[in-house]
């Protein structure tokens, strides 16, 4: 090709006429729309706008950001001449589009999974008062590696008590095929979480692995916690105290325990 450049349109590796260079002679940019590789470089708006999508969810950007002008011009001056801003319905509709492309391949990836799969649950309120219960299913693919993918979050207007908690877990393998795959399900040290799995070990929907023994894993971190959110913060500035007396409490409690430890007698047999 470059060869065909130079004889009969005079041009030379980067361009210019009758320009030669030592070495192995590499094509840049003749035309528009040619990357430095070689390779034509083909506008596709769509996806551009899905690619932008998956851009805009794992650095949680605001769907407004694609109209942003200075983007835009950036992106016609240094990147390609032929973008055009996102507007942001038209990235909503194509988040949703890839969000249920997704969500079809998990169903029918769990519908054929032949293994146990454990989930991964909480409900909280978020600052603007608005409820949520969001379940994370966590599996081992056919190559031996653990994956995990969150397949429910959405909100959960009704009260947080066990019967709705299981409901909505229910629901939830119900939709992705694991009501007979279900291995473990792990939950914060809460009475409404201890409650909701009294009520899915009676549910006949799910089937369970050694008639529930195994069902209920209660998460280690949160039990932890609990004594120290016992602290009621009432001054802005408390905060910053009760992480400090909450620090202090827990260094104590493992040098005590560490203490107790070296002190027990270890038999050493002759």
């Amino acid at each position: 090709m470059s060869r065909h450049l130079r004889s009969e349109h005079g041009l030379g590796p980067e361009g210019e006429e009758g320009s030669s260079g030592g070495g192995q002679a590499q094509l840049h940019e003749y035309a528009s729309g040619m990357p430095s590789a070689g390779m034509p470089l083909v506008y596709n708006r769509d996806r551009k706008i899905t690619e932008f999508g998956n851009f805009i969810i794992a650095d949680e950007l605001p769907f407004s950001f694609g109209e942003s002008s200075n983007y835009e011009y950036f992106n016609r001056v240094a990147l390609q001449p032929h973008y055009r801003r996102v507007p942001r319905n038209t990235l909503k509709r194509h988040t949703q589009q890839s969000y249920y492309a997704y969500r079809g391949y998990l169903m029918e990836m769990f519908r054929t999974y032949d293994g146990r799969v454990s989930l991964t649950s909480d409900t909280w309120t978020s600052t603007y008062g608005e409820p949520f219960v969001c379940v994370t299913a966590h599996w081992i693919d056919d190559d031996w590696l653990l994956q995990k993918q969150i397949i429910c979050i959405e909100a959960m207007k009704e009260a947080h008590n066990g019967f709705n908690i299981k409901t909505r877990i229910v629901s939830c393998c119900i939709n992705f095929h694991l009501v007979d795959k279900l291995f473990s399900i792990s939950l914060d040290n809460a009475t409404a979480n201890t409650r909701a799995m009294e009520f899915l070990k009676e549910d006949p929907s799910i089937k369970l692995l050694l008639n529930g023994s195994l069902m209920h894993v209660r998460c280690c971190a949160r039990i932890f916690v609990d004594p120290g959110m016992l602290l009621r913060v009432t001054h802005p500035f408390g905060i910053l105290t009760g992480l400090r007396v909450r620090s202090v409490y827990y260094v104590d409690y493992i040098s005590e325990l560490a203490r107790r430890l070296i002190e027990i007698p270890l038999p050493c047999p002759a």
